[in-house]
């Protein structure tokens, strides 16, 4: 492992050292048989004190994700190797806020040749079109979201409007085109609502949006969508829970 530095004051070191720890191995950087790095290792890497990598050590241990074997070493246990293989679907409704009570409108299935950020990522060849999906996310009767899926035609293809009507996309992609999704990447800013973002979201050009990038890859790290959503900015709600 190289380096790691952290930059985040708000959060204690040693939850940001087991958070990483973890979202190593939901990624498969780091393999659920083997033993973790020992401590002074560990402390090299993230460049803290010991100290401070028994209680990230700790935290994963009262969560049940590790145990120690005397003279072995710090292993993950049988529950670190369900989240190793949790679907990320899940993880992707509580990001998005996505419950029971909220509901999606397909707007439009089209196949086009898409924006050049698209295309890129995707590497689609020029001679092709991609798939390109237009949906708006309802709490009660007030838009939520406006979200645009961009999928190269192989993928898209096998999706209809209805399957996006009874649950999200990364759980079609799982369910329905069969693929085993590896790493989800949201990159998140604030941006400001163009004629077309506002319309679908009831707010005046220019508001706010929280505006959510997110790229997905599969298990041989291919990549499979990029997504744009935008948030009404009051309507977006994450929550991280920490213990003692």
């Amino acid at each position: 492992m190289e380096k790691i530095t952290f930059d985040n004051p708000q959060i204690p070191l040693h939850y940001q050292i087991a958070d990483y720890l973890l979202n190593m191995l939901k990624q498969g950087e780091l393999d659920p048989e083997e033993n973790l790095p020992p401590e002074e290792e560990l402390r090299k890497i993230f460049s803290v004190s010991r100290t401070t990598i028994r209680r990230a050590l700790e935290h994963l241990l009262n969560q049940g994700l590790l145990y120690r074997k005397q003279g072995k070493g710090t292993f993950w246990t049988n529950g670190a190797f369900g989240i190793r293989d949790e679907k990320l679907s899940g993880i992707n409704r509580e990001i998005f806020n996505i419950t029971g009570e909220t509901t999606v409108k397909v707007l439009a299935r089209e196949q086009a040749r898409g924006s050049r950020d698209a295309r890129d990522f995707l590497s689609v060849p020029e001679n092709e079109d991609i798939v390109i999906f237009r949906r708006v996310r309802f709490s009660g009767s007030e838009p939520m979201s406006y979200t645009v899926n961009y999928l190269p035609e192989r993928i898209g293809q096998k999706i209809e409007t209805e399957h996006l009507e009874k649950a999200t996309m990364l759980e079609t992609l799982e369910n329905i085109c069969n693929i085993d999704l590896n790493v989800v990447k949201h990159e998140v800013e604030v941006t400001r609502a163009s004629s077309e973002i506002a319309a679908h979201l009831a707010i005046a050009v220019l508001d706010p949006v929280l505006t959510v990038n997110t790229t997905v890859f599969d298990k041989d790290k291919l990549p499979v969508e990029i997504v744009w959503s935008y948030f009404v900015e009051n309507k977006y709600k994450f929550k991280v829970v920490f213990d003692q």
